[in-house]
C-alpha cells in the first residue's frame, strides 16, 4: 500500500497545494509519485512543458531538504509524467483503475476557486467514480490550511461497528506501521429516538459496552501488530460534527474514513457523514470505498438513476458516505 501515488495537476496553483503533501509520503514511505494531467483542446504541449517546470521545482526542493537535514535519507525525486487527452475526471478515474493506483491526492477545490466542491466539478466526480482510496487536501487560496509535515502524524480512524466501515484500516494500518505514528479509534454511540420501555441509561450503558468490546478488539488487532492505539468513545450527537470536534481534540493529522452505501436519488448523495466531515474539517481526509460499495457510474443505470440504498451508520446514525 501506499506504493504509487497520483497526484492530478491541471495547471493551477491550487491542485499544486497537494505536492508538499505526496512529497513528504514519498520521504516517508518511499513511495513512487505520477504527475497526472488530463487536458482537452489539445493543450497536451503546454502541459508537457507546465510539468517538467514542476519536476524541476520538485527536485530543487529535494536538494535543498537535503541541505537541511544532512546525514538523513533524501529520496530523489523522480516523477512519473502522464498526460492524456480526454475529459479530466474520466481520465483520472480510468488512469487510477487501470494502473491500480494505491492513492490519488487531490486538493478540494481546483481551477474555479471555490472554496468548496460544486456539484460537477472535476474532484466530486473523482470521489464518486473512483473505486480506489483518495486523499484531500483542503485549501484556503493557494495554500494548504495545514503544513505539509503534519500530514504523516497521528491518525484518527472513526469507525461504525461494521465491516464496511472497517475498509479505511488497512490503510490506516500499513502508514502508522510504515510511518510510525499513532492511531486513534473513534466511535460514536447513538441516542436512540424511541428507547420505549428501556430507559435511556439503560441503553447507553448497553451501546457503550458494546462499542467498548468493538473497539477494544479492534485497538487489540492494531496493537499486536506494534503499533500505538487508543480509543475514544462518545455519546449522542452529529456523528461528523463529533468526528470534526474529537479529532481536532486529538490533534490528529488525517482522518481515515471507509465510504459505503449510496441512495435512491439520482445521484450519490451529498449530507453523509464524509461529505460533512469534508466540507467542515481543516484536517487531510482519506476516503476508502469498502468493498461492494458502489461507484457513481456502477449505481447508474442507462438513465443516469441511482438504483439503491444507503447502507446505515448503525441503526441510528447516518452513512458513512
Amino acid at each position: 500500500m501506499f506504493e504509487k501515488i497520483v497526484v492530478p495537476l491541471d495547471g493551477s496553483e491550487l491542485a499544486e497545494v497537494v505536492l508538499p503533501y505526496a512529497e513528504e509520503l514519498m520521504r516517508r514511505l518511499g513511495s513512487q509519485l505520477v504527475l497526472l494531467s488530463v487536458c482537452e483542446g489539445g493543450e497536451g504541449k503546454e502541459r508537457a512543458e507546465y510539468l517538467d517546470t514542476v519536476v524541476a521545482r520538485l527536485k530543487r526542493r529535494a536538494a535543498r531538504y537535503a541541505e537541511r537535514h544532512p546525514g538523513m535519507p533524501v529520496i530523489e525525486p523522480n516523477p512519473e509524467v502522464v498526460i492524456l487527452e480526454g475529459k479530466p475526471s474520466e481520465g483520472i478515474i480510468d488512469y487510477a483503475e487501470a494502473n491500480r493506483i494505491d492513492l490519488t491526492m487531490m486538493a478540494t477545490h481546483g481551477r474555479s476557486g471555490i472554496g468548496r466542491w460544486a456539484l460537477g466539478s472535476v474532484a466530486d466526480k473523482v470521489i464518486r467514480g473512483l473505486s480506489r482510496p483518495v486523499c484531500l487536501i483542503r485549501a484556503r487560496g493557494c495554500q494548504s490550511e495545514v503544513h505539509p509535515d503534519c500530514l504523516v502524524g497521528r491518525i484518527f480512524a472513526p469507525l461504525d461497528g461494521s465491516e464496511a466501515g472497517e475498509a479505511a484500516l488497512p490503510y490506516v494500518e500499513a502508514l502508522a506501521a510504515r510511518a510510525r505514528v499513532e492511531v486513534v479509534l473513534f466511535q460514536v454511540v447513538p441516542k436512540p429516538e424511541r428507547p420505549g420501555e428501556v430507559t435511556w441509561m439503560e441503553i447507553r450503558k448497553l451501546e457503550e459496552r458494546n462499542a467498548r468490546i468493538y473497539l477494544h478488539k479492534v485497538q487489540s488487532n492494531l496493537s499486536n501488530k506494534g503499533i500505538t492505539v487508543r480509543s475514544e468513545i462518545e455519546f449522542g450527537g452529529n456523528p461528523a460534527e463529533q468526528i470534526i470536534e474529537v479529532s481536532a481534540r486529538a490533534s490528529a493529522a488525517v482522518i481515515a474514513m471507509s465510504t459505503h452505501g449510496r441512495t435512491g436519488v439520482n445521484r450519490l448523495v451529498f449530507g453523509s457523514v464524509a461529505e460533512k466531515v469534508l466540507r467542515a474539517a481543516r484536517t487531510p481526509l482519506l476516503l476508502v470505498r469498502a468493498p461492494g460499495a458502489e461507484t457513481l457510474s456502477e449505481a447508474e443505470g442507462a438513465d443516469g438513476v441511482c438504483k439503491g440504498g444507503y447502507t446505515k451508520w448503525s441503526s441510528a446514525h447516518e452513512s458513512f458516505v
